[in-house]
């Protein structure tokens, strides 16, 4: 029977058949093929800008494409969450995530823009640093007791600052709250870099921030570490107690922070994402930089993410219901 194809089609057709094997990685693009776009709720000099920075330069050298970070401050992050929201779901665009905008923010600010919980996913989570507790010199005070018994007295005149409601400072100052039986005014600042800067020119009277924000400041005698909300004492600050050992077990908090991008971007990407930045916390220079701002890098997946905001949720739910988001 005749070949109803023409010899000179056949060959045409037996040409580009073996050509699209070559074809194939052209149109797969290679991800990611351009910049990466990092954005971060907070303003320069907090501890959420200092430690994204530091992660998204190894994690550029691990993919082999720059890390870019954006600051889009206020609303205790939810502007940042709503515009990572809002992006395309192609992998370029990712937030540096606390489990506060998932668990604390709907609590103290129903009806935000956003619904991270729907809208963004996790990939992984990155780091924690704990907290501080710190007072001017001139305060004469020099412990949590003091503290506490000199707030009591004041009824809530002594003001403090904060980076925005919903934030991990915020957050340690509303535990305070709850557990030493006292009240602050509070003052909001863009950032917590500035919010310390409000307690050493005495325009506030306290603040609570993470160690990197402080750490030169208690060394330098410019500040009084008055208590540590972790487990144990700190490397950076050993002079510095810890809140149980001061008669106050619970008051123990930090700033988290993981990697979460819009819903709908593709497994593989979510993947390579993970892959990259899991890469960047492993290499001991970017572990040893963590080190110096008192940060520890964290370990796990989109599920181990997942479950730490669950468990935050679990924590602050109860004790946020109740209170202002003042």
């Amino acid at each position: 029977m005749p070949d109803p194809v023409p010899v000179s089609r056949r060959r045409a057709l037996l040409a580009l058949g073996a050509a699209l094997p070559l074809a194939r990685p052209a149109l797969a693009q290679a991800y990611p093929s351009r910049p990466l776009r990092l954005i971060v709720g907070f303003g320069a000099g907090g501890i959420s800008d200092l430690v994204a920075r530091l992660v998204a330069e190894a994690a550029g050298q691990a993919m082999g494409q720059t890390v870019v970070v954006e600051n889009r401050t206020g609303a205790g992050g939810n502007i940042a969450a709503e515009a990572a929201a809002r992006a395309a779901p192609d992998g370029y665009t990712l937030l540096f995530a606390s489990p506060s905008l998932v668990s604390v923010n709907p609590i103290l600010m129903p009806g935000a823009g956003v619904d991270v919980a729907r809208e963004l996913e996790p990939v992984l989570p990155l780091a924690s640093t704990p907290h501080v507790l710190v007072v001017r010199p001139q305060s004469g005070l020099r412990d949590l007791p003091a503290f506490l018994a000199r707030a009591r007295a004041g009824k809530g005149e002594m003001n403090w600052s904060t980076a925005g409601v919903g934030t991990a400072p915020h957050q340690t100052m509303l535990l305070l709250q709850a557990l030493g039986g006292t009240g602050f005014t509070p003052v909001h600042y863009r950032s917590g870099a500035a919010g310390v800067q409000a307690v050493l020119t005495g325009e506030v009277d306290v603040t609570s921030e993470a160690t990197a924000v402080v750490v030169e400041h208690i060394r330098a005698g410019t500040l009084t570490g008055l208590v540590a909300a972790a487990p144990e004492r700190l490397s950076l600050l050993p002079d510095v107690p810890t809140a149980a050992e001061q008669g106050l077990p619970g008051l123990r908090n930090g700033s988290i922070a993981g990697l979460m991008v819009p819903r709908g971007t593709p497994p593989a990407r979510r993947e390579a994402l993970r892959a990259g930045f899991a890469q960047a916390l492993g290499q001991p220079a970017l572990q040893h930089r963590l080190a110096q701002q008192g940060t520890i890098p964290l370990q796990g997946d989109a599920e181990a993410f997942g479950q730490l905001i669950a468990a935050e949720t679990a924590r602050w739910r109860p004790l946020l219901a109740g209170l202002s988001a003042g």
